[in-house]
């Protein structure tokens, strides 16, 4: 595994920053994760994901965003 998924890893061991429907939502040392909450179709999440970002008042819009599978959990992380 590489530093990039340690450190992911290793913030999802911390308190999160906010819960919506689908997300966990968690700050890391190079960006947000937004950890999926349950293993539903990919775009369902992809659609849902800067909606529930502003329901609990983070704006992602501007970040890039890349998908991870990390020991068998879904996320997107949101970086600069």
């Amino acid at each position: 595994m590489d530093s990039t998924c340690d450190l992911i890893i290793d913030s999802l061991k911390e308190e999160p920053i906010g819960e919506t429907d689908h997300f966990i939502w968690f700050i890391t040392d190079i960006g947000i994760v937004a950890l999926f909450k349950k293993d539903e179709i990919f775009e369902t999440y992809s659609s849902y994901v800067e909606i529930e970002a502003n329901k609990i008042a983070l704006d992602i819009s501007k970040e890039e965003k890349d998908y991870l599978k990390i020991k068998e959990r879904r996320l997107f992380l949101f970086y600069s």
